[in-house]
């Protein structure tokens, strides 16, 4: 049964952590870029470690999301912002 529900990871009422489709899509590239393998985050702690560790990463991370953003003026705009 899950104790915690957030769009990327669940965790049992033992504190084990599971990611979801989404969070390991997502995740999996940002904390890459810090040499962390999402496979091995197994609790909560384990899950915010890797957040602060990956921190540095943050902006390169949101680069690479922001090439496959929609051509649209709203997205280009934010395209601009973080590129420039």
């Amino acid at each position: 049964m899950p104790k915690s529900h957030h769009p990327y990871y669940l965790t049992d009422s033992n504190g084990r952590l599971r990611f979801t489709q989404k969070g390991l899509e997502t995740l999996r590239p940002y904390f890459a870029l810090a040499g962390i393998d999402i496979r091995k985050i197994k609790t909560e702690a384990d899950y915010f470690q890797a957040r602060q560790q990956s921190s540095p990463y943050f902006t390169d991370w949101l680069k690479q999301r922001a090439a496959n953003w929609p051509d649209t003026d709203q997205f280009n705009l934010m395209r601009n912002a973080l590129l420039d």
